[in-house]
C-alpha cells in the first residue's frame, strides 16, 4: 500500500523474499556483506537473503521506493562492483533487459552475493524518518463492516510500541507464503497505547487477505514496519483526500492526524464505493464534518442499486470531484485505491490545477 513513486506505496507488497530471519529464529551463522553507497560513500551491512532496500531502510538511509516487490521501478540503482542476484518476481516491464545488462537493478528485489558498490540517489526530505522494526502483535478485534471489508485491531507485544507517521503501512508475514508478505496501511494515527488499526478487503482466493480476515481475537501475527512516505506534508494548504474501498485506511489516519492540531484550510474527502452496502464508517465521517465546518465528506456510488435508497453522489469518483470542485490551485492531494481510480483522479486533479508533485498516492 500503498503509493509511493513520488511518495506512494502499494498496499499489496512483498518483503525481502529469500532467507530473511523470521522472529524467533536464530540469527547466528548468517553471512553478511558490506554495501557501499555512492556518491555519498556511506556503508551498510546486508545480511544473506536480505534485500538491498530493506537493509538501507533499516540503516536509516532514505532512498526512493514504492511497492517493495519489484513492480513500480521506483528503487532503481546501479551496481558498480560485486555479485548479486535479482529475484524472479521482477518483470521485464519493471526492469528492461538492457538495464540489467548495464548493472541497473531494483533495490527491493536484489540480494547481495558479495560485498557491493552501488550508485543510488539518496533523498533529501523534510519528512520525519521512522525506524523499521520486526513486530509481534495480538488480535484484539476483527469486525466485518461490509460484505468484504474487515476492520482489524492489534495490540503490539514485541516491541510494545512502534512510532510511525499517519499514512504509512506495515507488512505481515502470511503462513504458507514463505517468500512473500502482504502490506496494509494503518488506519489510525500513532498513539502510545500500541493499538494498530487496519482495513482489509477479502479477495477471492487471496491468501493474504483471507488469512487476515479470518483472524480471531487472541491470535498472534508478526511482520515489520513502518514503511512508506505518504505522510502529511503541509497544514497550510487545502487538502483533497480520495479513497476507494479499503483505501479508506490511510486517509482515515491522515485525517486523524490533521485534526489533532489546528487546521484552518479546507479538507475534502471523496470516498468511492459500488453500492450502499459497500459504504462503511459513514456516521463517523458525517459526525466529523458536523464538528469541523472546513471538513467535507462526499461519498459516491459507482454502481448504485435502484432498489436502495440513495440521495448522494453517483458515478466514478473522478467525475464527482470535477462536479464538486471548480479549482484547486493551492492544494495537496492524497489518494488510495485501485490503479484506474488513481489514474482517472490524477487526470481530474491536473485539470483543477493540482501539480503532479503535490499528489501522493497508494495504489493497490
Amino acid at each position: 500500500k500503498s503509493g509511493r513513486k513520488n511518495a506512494k506505496a502499494h498496499l499489496i507488497t512483498s518483503r525481502n523474499g529469500k532467507g530473511d530471519c523470521k522472529m524467533g529464529q536464530s540469527k547466528t551463522d548468517v553471512e553478511t556483506y558490506e554495501v557501499t553507497l555512492e556518491p555519498s560513500g556511506k556503508t551498510i551491512e546486508v545480511k544473506e537473503g536480505q534485500t538491498l532496500l530493506d537493509a538501507a531502510i533499516r540503516n536509516g538511509i532514505q532512498v526512493a521506493y514504492g511497492c517493495r516487490h519489484g513492480s513500480c521501478s521506483a528503487c532503481k540503482c546501479q551496481v558498480l562492483d560485486g555479485e548479486y542476484e535479482i529475484m524472479d518476481r521482477v518483470s521485464e516491464y519493471s526492469l528492461m533487459s538492457f538495464e540489467r545488462d548495464e548493472g541497473i537493478t531494483l533495490m527491493c528485489s536484489t540480494i547481495a552475493e558479495s560485498d557491493l558498490v552501488i550508485e543510488v540517489e539518496e533523498e533529501e526530505s523534510d519528512l520525519p524518518f521512522f525506524a523499521v522494526h520486526d513486530f509481534a502483535a495480538e488480535v484484539i478485534e476483527n469486525e466485518q463492516c461490509t460484505g468484504d471489508i474487515h476492520i482489524i485491531k492489534l495490540k503490539l507485544s514485541e516491541p510494545e510500541s512502534i512510532e510511525y507517521a499517519a499514512g504509512q503501512f506495515f507488512e505481515f508475514e502470511i503462513p504458507g507464503l514463505e517468500e512473500d508478505t502482504r502490506a496494509y496501511s494503518l488506519a489510525n494515527k500513532y498513539k502510545d497505547d500500541s493499538t494498530l488499526e487496519f482495513h482489509v478487503k477479502r479477495i477471492n482466493e487471496g491468501k493474504g487477505s483471507n488469512y487476515m480476515c479470518d483472524l480471531q481475537v487472541g491470535d498472534q501475527v508478526t511482520g515489520s514496519g513502518p514503511y512508506g512516505t505518504m505522510q502529511l506534508r503541509d497544514r497550510d494548504k487545502d487538502l483533497i483526500l480520495v479513497a476507494g474501498g479499503s483505501g479508506m485506511a490511510p486517509i482515515k489516519s491522515l485525517v486523524e492526524e490533521l485534526f489533532s492540531e489546528d487546521f484552518e484550510k479546507e479538507a475534502w474527502f471523496f470516498y468511492g464505493a459500488r453500492t450502499v452496502k459497500d459504504l462503511y464508517l459513514t456516521e463517523e465521517w458525517e459526525a466529523l464534518a458536523s464538528k469541523y465546518p472546513n471538513f467535507h465528506f462526499v461519498p459516491a456510488l459507482s454502481n448504485a442499486d435502484p432498489s436502495e435508497e440513495w440521495g448522494g453522489e453517483t458515478g466514478f469518483i473522478a467525475d464527482v470531484i470535477g462536479r464538486k470542485l471548480e479549482k484547486a490551485i493551492n492544494a495537496d492531494a492524497y489518494l488510495c485505491g485501485p490503479p484506474i481510480m488513481i489514474e482517472t483522479t490524477c487526470d481530474q486533479l491536473y485539470k483543477l490545477g493540482v501539480k503532479g508533485t503535490d499528489i501522493f498516492y497508494d495504489e493497490f
